[in-house]
């Protein structure tokens, strides 16, 4: 029995050890070779933009999760659902077979994003890519939108005998949000981060929101690898005594087989 024991904690233990080790590689690497990739610390963006500044590889793109607040040009009254708020984009597009055509308006500034120390990241205005934001006005209409200095015009003009709906939407951030914000980051010419660029943004409390998934990955497989080298361990002490315990005096007779005739 403890033959049985021992040999199956030895090969637990390996298959652990493996397992783990090989994973806390693949995180160790990913953390290193792809630095950025998760949410990263408002207060530490100065000194990461500091670091990376230069033409060699460009802005790097950064994640952050913080609480929306306004920036320099305060609150406006959103367009479309007169709301107050502190950033708005307004959009309507229409579509026709595979042609599309879009008209966006954003507020003229950006807004600010703070954690709970104080610290501030300017983001924006230009955030065109929204994730898990919902609309705080949408309408289908046959013609453009008045608000709008500018309709959306498919190339080619309108297919004869058809009529393609406008879709018209609004969205807004309003102070104390929870978000999370993703853009190429630069600074002012005071040295105050700001997030440029294609940002983009998405509700906090997502997935992403928390945190690297190489960094939470990498303590689960070290304590694997550490499970399985203790297993390994408990295996080949168990066996070292299977001498003693498993034959008694008769070396020839072994418990559980009878001698032959």
């Amino acid at each position: 029995m403890k033959t049985l024991i021992g040999l199956l904690s030895v090969l637990t233990g390996s298959f652990l050890a493996i397992i783990g080790l090989l994973g806390a590689m693949g995180s160790a690497l990913t953390l290193k070779l792809l630095p950025g990739r998760g949410v990263e610390e408002i207060a530490q963006l100065p000194e990461r933009s500091t670091k990376s500044a230069g033409p060699k590889y460009g802005a790097p793109r950064v994640v952050v999760r913080g609480t929306v607040a306004a920036g320099p040009g305060g609150t406006y009254r959103s367009p479309l659902s007169d709301q107050e708020c502190v950033w708005y984009l307004a959009t309507q597009t229409v579509v026709d077979g595979g042609r599309r055509a879009t008209v966006d308006r954003f507020a003229p500034l950006p807004f600010t994003l703070s954690d709970a120390e104080g610290h501030q990241v300017l983001v924006g205005p230009h955030c065109p890519a929204l994730d898990q934001l919902s609309p705080s006005f949408r309408e289908s209409r046959p013609d453009p939108h008045p608000w709008f200095d500018e309709a959306p015009e498919l190339a080619g003009g309108v297919a004869p005998g058809t009529a393609p709906t406008i879709e018209v939407y609004e969205f807004v951030l309003t102070d104390g949000a929870d978000l999370l914000a993703a853009g190429d980051l630069g600074s002012t010419p005071s040295g105050a981060p700001v997030l440029g660029g294609e940002v983009t943004l998405s509700a906090g409390g997502d997935a992403a929101a928390a945190g690297d998934p190489a960094k939470r990955r990498l303590p689960r497989d070290l304590g694997m690898a550490l499970a399985g080298l203790v297993l390994i361990v408990m295996g080949a002490v168990t066996l070292s005594y299977v001498d003693e315990d498993d034959y008694d005096d008769d070396q020839q007779i072994r418990p559980g087989f009878s001698t032959p005739q």
